[in-house]
């Protein structure tokens, strides 16, 4: 698969995100139903049919690579595949069904080709800012580095803006890693996150593994499509080691780690440190 056949693939998507961008916001305006999993994560059936569009489409379009979901258990269990889609339908279920005027949640897309991240498609129905306006995908082949809202290129300006940090509504330790020094902006969506940091809306993110007083992982599915966006944007997620993150390392926990551009992530990451 060339860089030509990846874009043309990012592109087909677009209408498609904004159909289950569409289909969660009408299914929530008529009630959504929403259970807890085994795993004690909500699923709703928001979350479920937004997954059969997604995936129908997938198959359209690259019918020989598997797709693994959060929502079903085709493939979760097989450590083999070099090539597959990681579909996360909805990143931010409780939001959804509970505060859906804040639009903090987001559908998540992400592309392994021999076992290495290659492009991430984001779909936000009320946009992704601190300040939700339009419907918004955002999409980047890691490759590239190159990022694109609705298509069209963009350039990140979060070299250029004021610090600002990013994190879990429950992520209290945050304001200790930043020591007070750094504004922080509580959002409730991992893939949102990494959008703003991808963008420039934010500087970093920082997720420090810990929220109301339990330790707090992220599963791939959660940051997979994300942190393709943040590379293609030429930032990075780095661990406590200081080193990127292998999101394939592990299929259930990705934390803590902190996304952004080097030197600044770094920073934080020597005051993270500390707590461990």
């Amino acid at each position: 698969m060339n860089l030509k056949e990846k874009k043309k693939i990012t592109l087909s998507l677009i209408e498609t995100f904004n159909k289950a961008g569409n289909l969660a916001l009408d299914l929530r305006l008529k009630g959504l139903k929403k259970e807890i999993k085994s795993d004690n994560t909500p699923v709703s059936n928001g979350d479920l049919e937004v997954n059969k569009l997604l995936s129908f489409k997938i198959k359209e379009i690259t019918p020989n690579i598997p797709i693994v979901s959060e929502e079903n258990s085709n493939h979760k269990n097989d450590k083999d595949l070099k090539d597959f889609w990681l579909v996360d339908p909805i990143d931010g279920t409780n939001n959804l069904v509970y505060q859906p005027s804040a639009g903090e949640y987001g559908t998540s897309i992400a592309l392994f080709r021999g076992k290495e991240l290659v492009l991430g498609v984001l779909g936000f129905p009320l946009g992704f800012s601190r300040d939700p306006e339009q419907p918004i995908v955002l999409s980047g082949l890691v490759s590239e580095r190159r990022v694109r809202i609705n298509g069209e290129e963009i350039v990140p300006s979060a070299h250029s803006s004021e610090p600002s940090v990013v994190a879990s509504w429950n992520d209290h330790w945050v304001r200790q890693i930043v020591a007070n020094q750094i504004p922080v902006y509580a959002v409730g969506s991992v893939v949102m996150r990494l959008a703003l940091v991808a963008t420039g809306q934010a500087t970093t993110y920082v997720s420090s593994g810990f929220a109301q007083r339990k330790t707090e992982h992220y599963a791939l599915h959660d940051v997979a499509g994300g942190a393709a966006i943040v590379r293609a944007a030429g930032l990075e997620l780095y661990g406590v080691d200081g080193r990127p993150v292998d999101v394939l390392s592990s299929t259930t926990h990705i934390a803590p780690f902190v996304a952004g551009e080097r030197s600044e992530a770094l920073d934080l990451i020597d005051a993270m440190a500390a707590l461990y």
